[in-house]
């Protein structure tokens, strides 16, 4: 279960993607405008239903890995290296 969990998380990435091209893609402007939010609700579905498989443990680990904090600090490790 962990597993799949863990393929929708990254499958909710891809939905996002094309909501991303969409722009430059020869559709109509109305089938664009019913692929958008379609298409986010899709990848926030995915998301959420790969979260609750995951558990709360790889939830909260991962979250502390996107927090802006932890990013931040990170970036500035790696701007003293060089």
């Amino acid at each position: 279960m962990r597993n799949l969990g863990l393929v929708l998380i990254v499958f909710s990435f891809l939905p996002w993607g094309v909501v991303a091209l969409l722009p430059v893609l020869s559709l109509p402007v109305g089938q664009k405008a019913l692929l958008v939010p379609v298409l986010a609700v899709v990848a926030e579905v995915c998301f959420w239903l790969g979260l609750l498989l995951v558990g709360k443990e790889a939830a909260a680990k991962y979250r502390r890995y996107f927090s802006p904090r932890y990013l931040w600090k990170r970036l500035s490790e790696l701007i003293r290296k060089q």
